[in-house]
């Protein structure tokens, strides 16, 4: 028999893959409980609704995604350095979990207001706070929210466009590495331009 501890990740990670697979209005409570393998009530002893098990689902989804790429930003010395770690951290996290990543795209395109308003409060502002000071260090004065979204664009778009790799001619799909030095080879003469 399965310790009701394991269930609250179970659905949580049974969650994510589904809101990134159908989106938020296309999953139910019920469709969460049957792939979880438990009744709907069961289901609501751990979530008073599906917008409370979205946002735990969330929140668990990106925890440790944040504390890393934060460390990223704070654990070196030169400044293009802590950018090298930190797209290091991102690109490895977007390979590594597409679900994430898709629900992210997800709710780019849904733009719900309530949920993008957490999003950004709970999840992109504490990352995208310190991105932005290490770029205004970098290049100061320059716009560093938009640099900050054209740096996450650049990272995840290999990813975001691996559905349409099959039909392309080199379909292979490239390392986290070689997406990271791409991106430091585009962005390293724009920091060094002026200084």
């Amino acid at each position: 028999m399965k310790c009701v501890c394991d269930t609250k990740p179970r659905i949580l990670e049974v969650a994510i893959a589904l809101f990134s697979n159908r989106g938020y209005n296309g999953v139910s409570m019920r469709d969460v409980a049957g792939e979880v393998g438990i009744s709907p009530p069961a289901l609501y002893n751990h979530f008073d609704s599906k917008e409370t098990l979205y946002r735990e689902a969330v929140m668990a989804a990106f925890e440790k995604k944040s504390a890393r790429l934060i460390a990223a930003l704070s654990e070196c010395d030169e400044h293009l350095q802590c950018l090298r770690q930190f797209l290091e951290v991102l690109t490895a996290g977007i390979q590594d979990d597409l679900h994430f990543h898709r629900l992210m795209q997800r709710e780019l395109l849904d733009a719900d207001a309530g949920r993008l308003a957490f999003l950004e409060s709970s999840i992109f502002g504490k990352v995208r706070q310190p991105l932005m000071a290490l770029l205004e260090k970098l290049k100061p004065g320059c716009d560093v929210l938009l640099l900050s979204e054209m740096i996450f664009c650049m990272a995840g778009q290999h990813y975001s466009v691996r559905p349409a790799r099959a039909h392309q001619e080199q379909a292979e799909e490239r390392s986290a590495a070689a997406v990271v030095e791409l991106v430091l080879q585009i962005l390293t003469p724009y920091f060094e331009v002026g200084q």
